[in-house]
């Protein structure tokens, strides 16, 4: 059997890279949580042009990877330049079918350069369909130039770890905080039962938003036992829209290591944990 070697979780948010280093050693465990701070705003940065700001952030992950030894990279994606929908299981099953829908979906673009990923639903009768361009994340997918792998993980893939890590049972949502919009996905007994984004303008219309959206999905009306909350707007987003959650439901938002049931020798940090929480789950591993 080869060298183990740890592997390096990263996510973005506003001016702000967070990573986190899982211990190969022991489960559960962090060997180092960290957040780095730019003068600019780094997903402009990571979808625009790459430029010199690119090159300062491919720098700083460079020499995480160097300090640890890292060669898996997990990256957490932007909602907003992906598409996600729920399609019925009679599409997915035809082929056909499946190219019209994706064509549709993706209309004016090369299909070529569209990729498709199929997840399985708690509802058999349904496939949820992840889209995703080359153009929108190739300077993402140059981030890492010293991994040996690197993976792009979408928002609603950290409930799907949070399973995993935590085993959590009966049914819960998750919701993370970008500047611009809100990820949210529903597990029920450990199966992804749904997922959407919600982009906004003004954080205060929330509101109105949530009710459009929960209107035409129905799993967001659902019970949920557990609501997690992360990102960096995580507080605004609780205090907001927590009236129009169920009441049963217990809001957690994701702010200490006992909360995110991870170990590491550091217990206290100059930065909010909630937004590292994704970096977290990025960066244990699972057989």
């Amino acid at each position: 059997m080869g060298e183990q070697h740890p592997s390096l979780g990263l996510c973005f948010f506003g001016n702000q890279l967070f990573y986190a280093v899982n211990d190969q050693h022991e489960p559960n465990k962090l060997a180092h949580i960290g957040c780095f701070d730019f003068n600019f705003d780094v997903t402009e940065a990571l979808l625009g042009d790459t430029g010199q700001h690119f090159r300062g952030i491919q720098q700083t992950i460079n020499q995480v990877q160097q300090e640890y030894e890292v060669n898996h990279l997990r990256i957490l994606s932007f909602p907003t330049q992906e598409c996600w929908t729920a399609v019925p299981k009679i599409v997915y099953d035809n082929s056909d079918e499946r190219e019209k829908h994706i064509n549709i979906l993706m209309s004016g673009m090369d299909r070529k350069d569209i990729h498709p990923t199929w997840y399985n639903l708690s509802n058999q009768d349904y496939k949820f369909l992840l889209l995703r361009t080359e153009k929108a994340f190739k300077g993402m997918q140059k981030l890492a130039s010293n991994a040996s792998t690197t993976d792009l993980i979408s928002d609603f893939e950290i409930g799907s770890r949070w399973v995993q890590h935590a085993n959590p049972g009966g049914s819960f949502i998750t919701i993370c905080c970008f500047q611009n919009c809100i990820s949210v996905a529903s597990f029920i007994l450990g199966k992804l039962r749904g997922a959407t984004y919600i982009t906004f303008d003004e954080i205060h219309d929330l509101p109105y938003l949530w009710l459009q959206h929960s209107k035409e999905l129905n799993w967001m009306q659902g019970l949920h036992e557990e609501i997690y909350v992360y990102g960096k707007e995580a507080f605004h987003v609780i205090e907001i829209l927590q009236p129009f959650w169920d009441e049963a439901g217990s809001v957690t938002k994701m702010d200490t290591l006992d909360k995110i049931q991870v170990q590491a020798d550091e217990q206290t940090y100059g930065f909010n944990l909630e937004n590292a929480f994704p970096a977290m789950m990025l960066a244990l591993d699972y057989d």
